[in-house]
């Protein structure tokens, strides 16, 4: 069985300088059997871990959890007051190719996300152009084919009407509300692996395997 002590005064095998990092802050615990159990140590700022289906952060208690080696683990908060980085560093530090590709895997899903907000966005334009078109056609088709030439009565109606129907059907398919909230959630998914540096990489460091800063 393995102890790891992570913090300030910890013996992890990387520095921790956050201020919000508690000198004995939480301990990873490996078996015989290979299992892993992160448990917080009543620190001030807490211990979380990443939800890898939404991003979200999770609170470890000082009963603990089990967690593996590519669990994204956050001492206290997320940015340079804390400390974060996947449990494989604990292990294994200074090697980042295997956190660089999973954030590819995830750019990757995020990518396709808004691919498919983009169609549907499109979609959706499309039929209620489709739809104001037939509605012109029908319109003039009854004013001169059955009504010889007359305005229809409650036809300004039925435009009112129509324009409702359009404007909700916009309404109902928020394509900027999604694509911002997958922005949100790229963001959750591009902490540089290096525990050392706090930043959030971009597309392209993510694409290249290297955070512009430290060059890990």
């Amino acid at each position: 069985m393995k102890t790891i002590t992570l913090g300030k005064a910890g013996d992890q095998p990387f520095k921790i300088k956050g201020i919000g990092v508690s000198r004995v802050h939480a301990t990873v615990t490996i078996d015989d059997y290979g299992q892993w159990v992160l448990a917080d140590n009543n620190s001030a700022n807490g211990t979380f871990v990443r939800n890898e289906l939404t991003g979200a952060l999770m609170r470890v208690g000082a009963q603990g959890v089990r967690i593996s080696e590519m669990t994204f683990i956050v001492l206290g908060a997320d940015n340079s007051a804390g400390c974060c980085f996947y449990a494989k560093q604990l292990i294994n530090p200074g090697d980042y190719i295997e956190e660089h590709l999973y954030m590819q895997k995830k750019k990757l899903e995020f990518d396709k996300e808004e691919e498919k907000v983009a169609k549907n966005a499109k979609w959706v334009r499309l039929s209620i152009f489709a739809i104001m078109v037939l509605f012109t056609i029908g319109t003039f088709v009854w004013q001169y084919g059955f009504n010889n030439g007359k305005t229809p009565e409650g036809l300004f109606m039925f435009y009112r009407l129509l324009s409702v129907l359009t404007m909700g059907a916009s309404s109902f398919y928020d394509a900027q509300g999604k694509r911002a909230k997958i922005m949100n959630r790229r963001k959750l998914f591009s902490h540089c692996p290096n525990p050392e540096c706090d930043r959030k990489l971009s597309g392209d460091e993510i694409e290249n395997l290297k955070c512009g800063r430290c060059q890990k």
